[in-house]
């Protein structure tokens, strides 16, 4: 699977992609760290 060289992202494109990343990745860690406090506070 090769990218076409020419058709390059801009940096808005980057940024905002970079920020979509960040958000699926703290809703991953969020929603990790609520299943421990439900883990620990209704199944001790």
């Amino acid at each position: 699977m090769t990218r076409n060289p020419i058709q390059r992202r801009t940096p808005e494109q980057i940024r905002a992609g970079n920020l979509r990343l960040g958000l699926i990745m703290f809703v991953v860690a969020a929603a990790f760290f609520v299943g421990i406090f439900v883990k620990r506070s209704f199944f001790s």
